[in-house]
């Protein structure tokens, strides 16, 4: 587990170290190359629906950029235009039209690269497997997203453990119950044999699936919208499972 999370940090740190200018010019690339078959939009409720749901994850990818660097007009021009719901090819041309020359046109004009982020410590300290998940959507404006992706992130992590070691598939409070049993766990988080080890197993249980039933499941199901501040504490809190399951599972 400790050898495939580092792996994962080296390539995130890679990632990360490509410039904002790059990053917002691939996004650009990516919609000046969208096309769309208008015949096969106008006929079939299938494809219309793929293509509005591909051309809404390129359109917050520009969105979430124009929120970060602070270019208010673009984003509330952009704001406008979601969600797609059945005219995906009037978007598209508006975003070829209008959006992305402006965005070229400040990406010549602004130093983006200077402007820091207020945040950018804090990320620092945070887990980079929860980092690389929840950082672009909350600096992206979508802190119920960046704290629901967190939390399904510990999930998984101790889905695919537990499932690897005994073969079930749970998910959830219960799965974080049968994972962290202080009788019989699956990970072992202390020294069974002392108090303090017990207590330990038995409090990291509580919390590992308090947040599922807590925080996770609510804003699954569209009950959480934290404010920045409320956010950013319960990344921490994700982040620091994580690291406790890095301490953890070998």
């Amino acid at each position: 587990m400790r050898a495939r999370c580092t792996r994962f940090h080296e390539e995130q740190c890679e990632s990360m170290n490509n410039t904002r200018t790059e990053a917002i010019s691939k996004v650009l690339a990516d919609l000046d190359a969208f096309q769309i078959d208008h015949q096969a939009y106008l006929d079939d409720a299938e494809p219309q629906g793929w293509y509005d749901a591909a051309l809404t994850g390129k359109v917050k990818s520009l969105l979430a950029f124009c929120r970060a660097l602070g270019w208010s007009e673009l984003v509330s021009s952009l704001e406008a235009l979601l969600p797609i719901q059945g005219d995906a090819p009037g978007v598209l041309e508006q975003i070829q039209a209008f959006a992305n020359p402006e965005v070229r046109r400040l990406l010549v004009t602004t130093d983006i690269e200077s402007k820091r982020n207020s945040n950018d410590a804090y990320w620092q300290l945070i887990h980079p497997r929860i980092r690389h998940l929840a950082q672009p959507r909350f600096e992206g404006g979508f802190h119920g997203d960046a704290v629901e992706c967190s939390f399904k992130e510990v999930n998984d992590v101790v889905k695919q453990y537990v499932k690897g070691k005994t073969g079930k598939e749970l998910d959830g409070n219960g799965l974080m119950t049968f994972a962290f049993s202080p009788t019989n766990p699956v990970i072992v988080l202390g020294d069974l044999d002392a108090e303090t080890g017990r207590g330990i197993q038995q409090g990291y249980m509580q919390i590992f699936a308090g947040s599922m039933t807590g925080i996770r499941n609510p804003k699954a199901h569209g009950n959480l919208h934290p404010d920045a501040s409320k956010a950013l504490h319960l990344i921490c809190l994700a982040s620091l499972l994580m690291t406790k399951l890095d301490e953890s599972i070998e």
